[in-house]
């Protein structure tokens, strides 16, 4: 079971994250409805405070630059920048792709967190590597119409 502290800190993660969700959102200068749903979807399931909530959708209508959002951020450990590096791919891919300025947010992001490169790479690369499997279930799923 987890602790109060360990419950509030995993909170405090998914704020940040979903926040650095938003800045790779609009990194290409247009958050798409997938992405604006997902967030919504996100934000609904979670028992954030209304003054976190409107953060959250400030961010939405002003996006806020990396740097800032991470200057306020918790201390992390590697595992969890990992972790919320693998949730900036995954919303930036929900469209099922990922175009080169989110590919550059996250990786701007990812240097922001003190993530070594070849750590980011492997994220980057399992991503990918992700996709081509869904690609491919579709693919035999197809076959089956």
């Amino acid at each position: 079971m987890q602790s109060k502290q360990e419950k509030e800190k995993e909170q405090q993660l998914l704020f940040l994250s979903i926040r650095l969700m938003i800045c790779v959102g609009h990194a290409d200068g247009y958050v798409g409805e997938k992405e604006i749903s997902r967030i919504y979807q996100v934000v609904g399931n979670e028992p954030f405070s209304l003054r976190d909530r409107q953060i959250l959708m400030n961010d939405i209508d002003e996006p806020k630059s990396p740097e800032s959002i991470l200057a306020e951020a918790i201390t992390l450990t590697l595992t969890e920048k990992l972790t919320l590096l693998r949730k900036l791919y995954n919303m930036a891919i929900i469209d099922r792709k990922l175009n080169k300025a989110e590919e550059q947010e996250i990786r701007k992001i990812s240097q922001l967190l003190g993530i070594s490169e070849e750590k980011q790479r492997q994220v980057e690369e399992w991503v990918y590597e992700g996709l081509k499997w869904k690609a491919r279930w579709e693919e035999i799923l197809a076959d089956c119409e």
